[in-house]
């Protein structure tokens, strides 16, 4: 259900938005793009991944498990980054010294 409140107190604070999911109407605002915002806050929230994950029960052994897999994996992709940042350094700083020499010749 979407909530929208026509009136408002003050121009930038909607006291509404902070109390949960819900969005104001502005002025002016199509109702596509009122449901576009509601869409985007659901989805930054998480709500649509929690109600996802507790369809079924998940035993507690199983969720470490899958949680433990997950930060393995984000360890290795943020690694992978950054190794991929000090090659792309390492290059930049050869062809700076390639170009020094080459300018001494």
């Amino acid at each position: 259900m979407i909530k929208i409140h026509e009136t408002r107190r003050n121009k930038h604070f909607y006291a509404e938005e902070h109390s949960g999911i819900c969005v104001v109407r502005h002025e002016g605002e199509s109702d596509d793009n009122l449901i576009r915002r509601f869409r985007k806050k659901c989805s930054r929230s998480g709500i649509s991944r929690e109600i996802r994950q507790r369809m079924y029960f998940e035993k507690p052994s199983n969720r470490r498990r899958r949680k433990k897999a997950q930060s393995i994996r984000y360890k290795l992709k943020e690694d992978k980054k950054l190794e991929e940042m000090r090659e792309r350094a390492r290059i930049k700083k050869f062809k700076l010294n390639r170009k020094k020499s080459k300018g001494d010749i």
